[in-house]
């Protein structure tokens, strides 16, 4: 897929960091940004989270000591921070509406045998393990910049025997997207950091756009001047007077793309939840 860079200023460069998020990432950008999530967000207290460190480990471990109705009402596990971006808040999608997450599988781990998730990840990467009401395990894990929701069945990860993780391989419903998201996974892996700069597609350019879009919205700007901000001052002197501008009908359709999925659109666009008749969206 093409990739290209987009020139910034200090207005949009501090957007730069999400041309690494997956698209379930992009999906907590846009929801994080519906007032009506935030306002339920409102509710969500410090007590409501069990948080400690594992014994064996430097992993964080969060579980619910209430319901998390709220938060599931926007597809979420828990209710994570909305000030908090798609690397840093602890945003898990239920395994419902997001149905291409990464899993693995846990089985018992025999006496000197290892496990190669388990070795290449806990040393290398920050882990943030989930517990839902019911009992299902999941983990956030976050590495060079990028972050990964892994989802967990077999045996639990909490219980007193070592276990062994297996990437559990796609069937043929979907597979090209959930081979995509298992690829994405894999970027936590390799040698160093990554500090290369910022790379778009096209697909990204789109969302990355929108998010601005709705800031500057939120902010009281003009779409006039929403567009000197994306395509720059000499363009929108060129073109924005003009009638049937492309540059109007494009930030257009941006705002309109970013509105549609802040309002819901992430769950189908982004995350893959299926709709009636166990459809995807288009």
């Amino acid at each position: 897929m093409k990739t290209f860079t987009l020139e910034t200023c200090a207005e949009t460069a501090p957007y730069d960091y999400l041309s690494r998020l997956p698209l379930d990432r992009w999906a907590w950008e846009y929801a994080r940004r519906n007032d009506e999530l935030r306002r339920d967000a409102i509710s969500r207290k410090d007590a409501d989270i069990s948080e400690r460190k594992a014994p064996c480990a430097p992993i964080r471990l969060l579980r619910s000591r209430v319901p998390q109705g709220l938060a599931e009402r926007w597809g979420l596990v828990l209710m994570p921070d909305p000030d908090l971006s798609g690397i840093d808040a602890d945003a898990v999608w239920t395994h419902y509406v997001f149905p291409d997450q990464v899993e693995v599988n846990c089985t018992p781990r025999l006496p000197g045998e290892r496990c190669d998730i388990w070795d290449r990840t806990v040393h290398h990467c920050s882990i943030t393990h989930v517990t839902d009401t019911a009992a299902r395990e999941y983990l956030l894990i976050r590495g060079k910049g990028c972050i990964v929701q892994v989802r967990c069945t077999g045996m639990s990860h909490l219980g007193i025997e070592p276990v062994r993780m297996k990437m559990q391989t796609p069937d043929l419903i979907d597979l090209e997207r959930k081979l995509k998201v298992q690829k994405e996974a894999l970027r936590l892996y390799g040698k160093g950091p990554d500090t290369s700069a910022a790379r778009w597609t096209k697909t990204t350019q789109i969302l990355r756009n929108g998010v601005i879009a709705l800031d500057c919205l939120k902010a009281g700007m003009s779409q006039r001047e929403i567009a000197s901000l994306l395509h720059g001052p000499a363009a929108v002197a060129e073109e924005w007077g003009i009638d049937g501008s492309a540059l109007r009908a494009s930030l257009r359709y941006v705002i309109r793309k970013a509105e549609s999925l802040r309002d819901g659109g992430y769950l189908t666009e982004l995350l893959g939840a299926r709709i009636s008749g166990g459809r995807r969206a288009a």
